[in-house]
């Protein structure tokens, strides 16, 4: 009894404060949400490509990386990144929307709409919530190559609240 009272004491501490001391990347207007890992503190994030209140077709998701552990430049995602865990695929749904998934978690569908005001946002459904997404964190292995649980922090959309909806892939 008391390794098992251990063993749930260090699951919720790891999955509550596991994300304490996150950087927090700059705000700017189009962005649509980001990604952080148990890892390390480097971030994948993903704005909309909007001009003039219209969302690009040829790319409406803009994907980079910010390496907050050699001083926070931007980079591009890496070949193996964009194919593997972090890239987008896309397809349009109409005008100023699409959906598209993530490479490493093709089955889960984002939502990407724009508003008549330019303004973008990314809708996911979460354990049948709808949500508008900021942002993700995974818990994932020291390796990086399995994720264990994701946590999706966003607003529902019903009732307009931040709620945080955990994920098991």
């Amino acid at each position: 009894m008391k390794k098992l009272l251990l063993l749930f004491v260090y699951l919720i501490s790891y999955y509550t404060i596991a994300q304490n001391g996150y950087p927090i990347p700059d705000s700017v207007s189009n962005r649509l949400f980001y990604i952080q890992h148990s890892n390390n503190h480097n971030t994948y994030v993903y704005d909309a490509d909007i001009k003039k209140g219209v969302l690009n077709n040829d790319e409406p998701v803009i994907a980079y990386r910010i390496i907050y552990t050699r001083g926070g430049i931007k980079a591009d995602l890496t070949g193996l990144q964009r194919r593997l865990a972090y890239g987008v695929k896309f397809k349009k749904i109409e005008d100023n929307s699409c959906v598209f998934t993530l490479a490493a978690y093709p089955e889960k569908e984002l939502f990407l709409r724009v508003t008549k005001k330019g303004r973008a946002y990314v809708m996911v459904n979460v354990n049948g919530k709808n949500l508008i997404l900021s942002r993700m964190f995974l818990f994932s292995n020291k390796l990086g190559t399995k994720v264990d649980c994701i946590n999706f922090y966003g607003k529902d959309i019903k009732t307009g609240k931040n709620i945080v909806e955990k994920f098991y892939p």
